[in-house]
C-alpha cells in the first residue's frame, strides 16, 4: 500500500499564543519540528523556570523524528532544545549565528558532544526524508534568519519564521524579495507567516533611523547613559556602541546574556564588537559620567535581570543616580506592562531622566513585519492556502484578513494542538489533541500535574494550614486537643489559629472511637476548609495529622 497523500500539521506553540514556537511537519512516517522555542512564565506559575513544548508530544513522535529544522535564535525559537533532544536526538539544522547559539545552549546542558548540529544557509538546499528545504534569506531584530520554503510530496508550503522586510544591516544580509517570488511563481499551496505586528499599520522601523536616534540622545546627556535594549539584538547593540564611542564614551555592560551575544557576533558573522569600546562594570566608577553608557539586560523587566535590580536599589556594581539617564529601546511584549511601569517608576524615583517609546518612539523599531510589509510578501508568495501563526489569535484573525484583502482565497486561523491535513486540494482542519506544555522547575521537568502547578497556585493565593489533632480514644467517645499552623492566610491579628483551635477541639469530641486514623484526617481537613472559607472567604491547602495516643486505659479487677 502506497503512502497516504496526506501532509500533517500540529502547532505545539506559538498559535493563539506569544512564544514557544514549534510546529510538526510529516508526512508518512517522516516528521520534522520547525523551531524549538521556549516560553517564559505568567506570574502565578510559581517556581517555573521555563515553560517548553509537550515533551509527551515529542515522544510519541520519536521514530518518525527525522530533525529539528530552526528557522533563527530567538529564545522562543531555540530555547526548548534541550529538553527536546533529551526526548528525541535528532539532527538539528541552523544557520551560522543560529548554530553559535545553539551551541552555548548544548554546552551548557552538557549536550554538545551528543548532539548532530548541522549548518544550513540560502542557495543550498537540503532534503529531509520526503521533504526539500530551501532557505530563503530575511530581516529580523537578530542576524541570520531565515524562511522555509518546502517542497513536499503534497505541494509547496513557505513557513516564514520571524521576519520584517529591511535593507542596509550592518552585516549586509539583504531580504530575498526575489527568492520569495520565484518560489511563489512555481505554485504554493500552503502559507504560514508571522503575524505578530498583524494589527501595526503600515511599516516596521528602520534600524538606521533607530541607531541614528540612539546617537542623538547618548550625545546629549551629560551624566551617565543606561541602555537596555533585547541582548539578542546584535544590529541595535552594535548601534549603541558606535554611538557611545562618537560621543567619547565606553561601554560597560550588565547581564550575562549581553556577553553570550557579543561572543557569538564575534565569531559567528562578519560584524564582531572591538574589545577597546569595553570596560568592565565594576570599573565603572573610576571614569567620569559623561565617560559611561551601561547596556543592561532586562528591557522587560524580568526580576533577576540586571536593570530591575538597580531600580530595586540591589544591583552590586550599577547603582541609578539622579544624573542617569535611562533609556529603554525595546517594545512592551504583551502582559509585561504592568512590570515594566513599575520598573519605570522605580527608576525615575532614584532620579533617573527615563527616555522610552511613549515619550520618544525612534527609540525602538520592531523587529517584526508590520500590515504593509504582511501583505507584500503574501502578494509575493500569492499562497492558494494562508494559516496565521506566531502570534496571539486576535493577531491571527486580523492576519488572515489582510491575506483576504490581498487576494489570497482560503485562510484558515487555528490554535496550538489543531492538527491540520494539507492534500493537494486544500487544507483541513482536523481534530484537537493534547498539546499542554511541559514546565521546567530547575532540574524537574514535567506536565502541570507532575509539578503540582495548581496546588502551588492555590497555595500562592490562599496558603496553607497545617492541622495536628492529638487524639485518645474511649468507649464511646473520643477526646483530645489540635495544634494548629497558619501559613499565609489572610485573618485578623491573632484571632484565625486561635478560633480554629477551639473549634477542632469540640469538633474532636463528636467523633467515633472507632473511625480510622485515616479518615479523622480526611474529615478534619473537609471541617477546616469550611471553617477558613467561612472566616476569610479563601480556599487554603490543609494538612492534618492524627497523633493517637492510644485507648482509654481498662482499670484492673481484683480476683
Amino acid at each position: 500500500m502506497s503512502k497516504p497523500r496526506v501532509l500533517e500539521f500540529l502547532p505545539l506553540g506559538g498559535v493563539g499564543r506569544i512564544g514557544m514556537n514549534a510546529m510538526l511537519m510529516a508526512y508518512g512516517d517522516d516528521a520534522v519540528l520547525l523551531d524549538c522555542g521556549v516560553m517564559f512564565p505568567e506570574a502565578d506559575q510559581l517556581g517555573v523556570d521555563v515553560i517548553v513544548p509537550s515533551l509527551a508530544v515529542l515522544k510519541r513522535w520519536a521514530p518518525k523524528l527525522r530533525a529539528f529544522m530552526i528557522t533563527h535564535g530567538h529564545e522562543d525559537h531555540i530555547g526548548a532544545l534541550p529538553w527536546a533532544l533529551r526526548t528525541v536526538n535528532a539532527p538539528v539544522y541552523a544557520t551560522r549565528f543560529t548554530s553559535g547559539l545553539i551551541q552555548h545552549k548544548l554546552r551548557e546542558h552538557g549536550l554538545a558532544d551528543s548532539t548532530d548540529l548541522r549548518l544550513i544557509a540560502p542557495g543550498k538546499p537540503v532534503t529531509v526524508g520526503p521533504f526539500e528545504f530551501n532557505f530563503l534569506r530575511v530581516t529580523h531584530s537578530i542576524p541570520d534568519c531565515v524562511s522555509l520554503a518546502i517542497r513536499t510530496p503534497v505541494g509547496n508550503v513557505v513557513f516564514t519564521g520571524d521576519f520584517k522586510i529591511e535593507s542596509g544591516l550592518r552585516d549586509g544580509c539583504e531580504f530575498d524579495a526575489a527568492g520569495f517570488q520565484a518560489f511563489g511563481k512555481e505554485g504554493v499551496l500552503l502559507m504560514m507567516s508571522d503575524s505578530t505586528n498583524a494589527e501595526v499599520a503600515g511599516w516596521s522601523g528602520s534600524e538606521d533611523k533607530v541607531g541614528a536616534a540612539l546617537a542623538e540622545v547618548i550625545a546629549k546627556c551629560a551624566g551617565r547613559v543606561i541602555v537596555t535594549l533585547f541582548a539578542s539584538n546584535v544590529y541595535r547593540l552594535h548601534s549603541v556602541v558606535d554611538a557611545a564611542r562618537e560621543a567619547g564614551r565606553y561601554v560597560a555592560l550588565a547581564g550575562r546574556s549581553l556577553r553570550t551575544y557579543i561572543d557569538t557576533a564575534n565569531g559567528f558573522t562578519n560584524m564582531p564588537f572591538a574589545a577597546d569600546d569595553f570596560i568592565e562594570l565594576k570599573d565603572i566608577a573610576r571614569y567620569d559620567d559623561n565617560e559611561i553608557v551601561v547596556v543592561c539586560t532586562g528591557s522587560q523587566a524580568e526580576p533577576r535581570a540586571a536593570l530591575a535590580r538597580a531600580a530595586q536599589g540591589g544591583h552590586p556594581d550599577l547603582t541609578i543616580k539622579a544624573t542617569d539617564t535611562v533609556v529603554l529601546s525595546s517594545r512592551v511584549i504583551p502582559g509585561n506592562e504592568r512590570r515594566i511601569h513599575q520598573m519605570l517608576n522605580n527608576l525615575a524615583r532614584r532620579g533617573a531622566h527615563v527616555v522610552y517609546s511613549r515619550n520618544d518612539r525612534r527609540i525602538h523599531a520592531s523587529g517584526h513585519a508590520a500590515a504593509d510589509e504582511q501583505k507584500q510578501l503574501l502578494q509575493w508568495v500569492n499562497p492558494r492556502w494562508f494559516v496565521p501563526v506566531h502570534g496571539e489569535y486576535t493577531f491571527l484573525q486580523r492576519h488572515a484578513d489582510l491575506a483576504r484583502e490581498v487576494g489570497v482565497q482560503h485562510t484558515l486561523v487555528v490554535e496550538n494542538g489543531t492538527r491540520l491535513e494539507v492534500t493537494p486540494d486544500g487544507v483541513r482542519q482536523a481534530e484537537l489533541l493534547d498539546v499542554e506544555p511541559w514546565y521546567v522547575d530547575q532540574q524537574l521537568v514535567g506536565d502541570a500535574d507532575t509539578l503540582e502547578l495548581p496546588q502551588r497556585a492555590q497555595i500562592g493565593w490562599n496558603g496553607v494550614v497545617a492541622v495536628t489533632l492529638r487524639i485518645r480514644r474511649h468507649k464511646v467517645h473520643v477526646s483530645g486537643t489540635s495544634m494548629v499552623k497558619p501559613f499565609g492566610v489572610p485573618h485578623g491579628p491573632g484571632t484565625a489559629a486561635d478560633d480554629l483551635r477551639r473549634a477542632l477541639d469540640v469538633w474532636i469530641a463528636g467523633l467515633e472511637p472507632k473511625l480510622p486514623d485515616s479518615a479523622i484526617e480526611g474529615q478534619a481537613m473537609q471541617f477546616v476548609r469550611r471553617h477558613i472559607k467561612r472566616v476569610t472567604s479563601r480556599k487554603p491547602v490543609v494538612l492534618a495529622f492524627v497523633h493517637d495516643v492510644g485507648a482509654e486505659p481498662v482499670a484492673a479487677t481484683a480476683e
